[in-house]
């Protein structure tokens, strides 16, 4: 079986998307005949719930802090990092007597993580490269978008990664995993010379096949999904809480219930956990998730969620996509539910959301529970996807990796 390497070096934890993932990625390309290894950080090794295939290999070139690589002095001592931990990961397996690698995967670098990658390529012998680039080029992971010096080190990455295939003959496939991504990106490609393959379908929740809920199951509305990074949405989620206790239920939203779920390495706050206690014991119907969940389990969850409150802060995600969006709406498109959002009017999930096909609302004055209560009232029957939602949300992103390793070959 051919060698394959997925390189992860912000996998550290179970916390983060990086499980969702890369678990449904390893099956697909294991059932297309490669033999996938996954290279993550060092304390991935002490998480139980790790994927099988994850090698710790690498240690301290995860996104850390923005200040050490925003710029592109900072960028280049850690991208020298990587590049050196790979190039021992990768001589280690030759003296075990492995193939050489004879594909390279990455989903989810940041410039500097793409330069070391390229620099490593610089050496390595010619294979296959599948990229997708998740994060925009001025990414900074805090603070508004579109930082010019992070935007200049993405540039300097790409140059390096068009030299390095050209140079070793690797054979490069770079695709993006929306059209905000791929236009944002299309100036680069054009500086460094280097095409783009369109746009891959979701890295998460994509070609879901959720079980229908039980006909007696009521319906959820999605509150909040993951960790306590900041402008996801988890203020506003407990706004609606309070909301709820304060003024009751609106009429479009009897006998729903309420999902919030919460995987972090640290506790929430105790004002936000006695404020969650407080709602489970008003017979709200809440429903309060902790820790990691598995992707069924999740798809299941969400596949009972026709409105999602995705109020992510329109400034920082102004070009930073969410997996949440996508999880969520793949559950629900698979089994032909209708479905809608409500968020900020701007920002990319926003945009995402409404050129998928799914129907958007936001508050426009008013408070976020009226705004789930109008989005209730306005449900749809069904919320058919448009021609670019069927391409993002219909097809798993393993898959569609498996397909484009194999037109390669």
């Amino acid at each position: 079986m051919p060698r394959l390497v997925i390189v992860e070096p912000a996998y550290a934890s179970t916390v983060g998307h990086h499980g969702e993932v890369n678990r449904p990625l390893l099956a697909a390309l294991g059932a297309a005949g490669w033999s996938a290894e996954l290279w993550t950080d060092l304390a991935l090794e002490g998480e139980p719930g790790r994927p099988a295939g994850g090698r710790g290999v690498l240690s301290g070139c995860g996104y850390g802090d923005p200040q050490q690589w925003r710029e592109l002095g900072g960028a280049l001592v850690l991208a020298r990092r990587l590049e050196e931990q790979l190039a021992l990961a990768a001589g280690a397996g030759r003296t075990a007597g492995s193939e050489p690698v004879a594909a390279w995967l990455a989903h989810s670098l940041l410039p500097f993580q793409l330069l070391g990658l390229a620099r490593h390529l610089s050496r390595a012998p010619t294979a296959a490269v599948l990229l997708s680039l998740m994060f925009a080029p001025g990414e900074t992971l805090q603070g508004p978008a579109g930082d010019a010096q992070a935007a200049a080190t993405a540039r300097v990455a790409l140059a390096a990664l068009a030299r390095a295939c050209s140079q070793q003959g690797h054979r490069l496939t770079l695709a993006f995993p929306s059209r905000q991504q791929e236009a944002l990106y299309a100036p680069l490609l054009a500086a460094t010379g280097l095409a783009s393959a369109g746009v891959h379908p979701a890295v998460v929740g994509a070609g879901a096949t959720p079980p229908a809920p039980p006909a007696e199951a009521p319906p959820l509305v999605l509150l909040h999904w993951g960790d306590q990074k900041e402008g996801k949405g988890r203020g506003e989620a407990l706004t609606v809480l309070q909301a709820l206790l304060a003024e009751g239920v609106p009429a479009p939203l009897q006998g729903w219930g309420w999902l919030f779920q919460q995987h972090s390495a640290t506790a929430l706050p105790e004002p936000e956990r006695a404020l969650l206690a407080q709602a489970e014991a008003a017979g709200l119907g809440l429903v309060r998730l902790e820790g990691e969940v598995e992707s069924a389990a999740m798809a299941g969850w969400l596949a009972r969620c026709p409105i999602a409150l995705l109020a992510y802060d329109p400034q920082r995600y102004a070009e930073r996509s969410s997996g949440m969006l996508w999880q969520w709406a793949a559950s629900r498109a698979a089994l032909q539910r209708p479905l809608a959002a409500v968020g900020h009017g701007s920002g990319w999930l926003a945009a995402e959301a409404q050129a998928l096909g799914l129907g958007w609302h936001s508050p426009e004055g008013g408070s976020w529970l009226e705004a789930i209560a109008a989005a209730a009232a306005a449900l749809p029957a069904h919320t058919p996807l448009s021609p670019y939602g069927n391409q993002v949300l219909g097809e798993g992103f393993g898959g569609w990796c498996a397909r484009q390793l194999a037109n390669q070959a």
